[in-house]
């Protein structure tokens, strides 16, 4: 059962991919499943970022009954292709009966991407499976009697499964069970769903007799079709870059970008924020509210003990079980100067095990020891960076991209990545270099 649903799963993509392989060979489509996973989410030098909200949202067109927000550049991008489309459609140059709707509306943008509201969901269902089951096994409960002790035993807990559950932020945003629409850049025009069951939904807007025209229309405004849900619009942030060249007109992406003073190569400076910077006020904000939460539900707690009875026959002496209720102290604030070095101690430990770093019981002393030996010397931000260099993967250099894409380089910077891959790949110290990207997927 298992093997045919495998196969059939794999058939179905394959028929999908052979459809845009045999009817549009020069379409540049967006394939989040395949090789854009992580768009948004990452900045060129492979660092997590989320983005600064909401200062640099709009509300975006979604008709009279409902209220969606994206990128400020993205949203007027949207509205200029959508009265283009209108406008078409209007001179009976379009398929009316065709599966693209022609009066575009969002039906999905940022608000189902909501980074900070849809990362406490998932840790709180963590909470719950940490409280109900994990705590209940052994009596484990009566191992926390304060703030500490809680944490200790939530790291207990997360760490068996954190490189598939990740407790931090950073580690959330580069999971799966992050919403790729938190990067505010992909809106959808269509309320389909998403699964196996819509494949035949996907053939139906690719063989749309409209398609070809949507395909090379959204381009000029900047965005590009999702193979895997082609009613998902992506903003292409480097459509239209053609990098310093000076009188080069703007176009496409460049063209909505320029108007906030913003291009290819300083968005994510300007509207992102490197989530590794912001992760030691996330991780200790998060296990106060934990602790507290924790504290507030079960303020005391029941300890059992088991001891001879002595008023029995001695050479028979029964064992007498008693309880003890017992009060557990209130949640304290572990934030400055004194607790810096035991979060990040922390935060190192956590990022380790959400990326696979491999690392025993010896070497983790050597990294603990170089990492507060640079937050003492250079101050925690110079700490934080440390623990993303180690933990946020190595740049890919075999595999380098010219063209109009997202992840398409200058010619410039091209050769000079060429350049470095041939010169590690002649370096006997860089024999089996490892081609990882982000580490938290296997």
């Amino acid at each position: 059962m298992t093997t045919n649903l495998t196969e059939s799963i794999f058939e179905s993509k394959k028929n999908i991919y052979d459809e845009y392989r045999t009817k549009f060979k020069d379409a540049s489509g967006f394939d989040l499943e395949r090789g854009h996973l992580f768009y948004g989410r990452l900045d060129p030098d492979g660092d997590v970022m989320f983005l600064d909200e909401p200062s640099n949202l709009k509300q975006i067109y979604a008709g009279s009954k409902k209220t969606h927000f994206a990128v400020d550049f993205v949203c007027d991008a949207f509205s200029s292709m959508r009265n283009h489309i209108k406008k078409v459609a209007d001179r009976g140059h379009l398929d009316r009966n065709g599966t693209y709707p022609l009066n575009l509306k969002v039906h999905k943008a940022w608000g189902q991407g909501d980074l900070g509201f849809f990362y406490n969901q998932y840790i709180n269902r963590l909470y719950v499976d940490f409280v109900n089951n994990y705590l209940e096994i052994d009596r484990r409960h009566e191992r926390i009697t304060d703030h500490k002790t809680f944490i200790k035993e939530f790291l207990r807990y997360s760490l068996r499964n954190a490189s598939y559950f990740p407790i931090t932020k950073t580690g959330f945003i580069a999971s799966m069970h992050c919403s790729p629409f938190a990067s505010g850049l992909m809106v959808e025009i269509a309320p389909e769903r998403h699964g196996l069951p819509t494949n035949t939904r996907i053939l139906s807007y690719v063989r749309d007799k409209n398609y070809p025209f949507f395909d090379r229309e959204v381009r000029k405004f900047g965005f590009m079709i999702d193979r895997n849900a082609p009613w998902r619009f992506v903003f292409n942030l480097a459509s239209g870059w053609a990098g310093t060249a000076t009188g080069a007109k703007p176009a496409g992406a460049q063209f909505f970008m320029g108007n906030y003073g913003i291009n290819f190569e300083n968005v994510f400076k300007f509207y992102y924020r490197k989530a590794h910077l912001a992760e030691l006020t996330n991780i200790t904000n998060l296990f106060y509210s934990l602790y507290d939460s924790f504290y507030k539900q079960y303020a005391t707690y029941e300890n059992i003990t088991y001891h001879k009875d002595e008023h029995g026959d001695s050479r028979c002496n029964k064992i007498v079980v008693s309880s003890v209720r017992n009060n557990r102290r209130p949640p304290q604030e572990m934030i400055g100067e004194e607790y810096y070095e035991y979060w990040l101690k922390i935060l190192l430990k956590l990022r380790f095990k959400e990326t696979n770093y491999h690392h025993t019981s010896y070497n983790f002393n050597f990294f603990i020891n170089e990492l507060i030996d640079r937050k003492r010397l250079l101050g925690v931000e110079s700490g934080l960076n440390y623990i993303n260099e180690l933990t946020k993967g190595v740049s890919v250099t075999t595999f380098n991209t010219r063209g109009k894409n997202w992840q398409g380089v200058s010619d410039q910077e091209y050769y000079k990545r060429l350049r470095q891959g041939l010169e590690n790949a002649q370096d006997p110290s860089h024999v089996q270099y490892s081609l990882v990207g982000t580490k938290n997927i296997k």
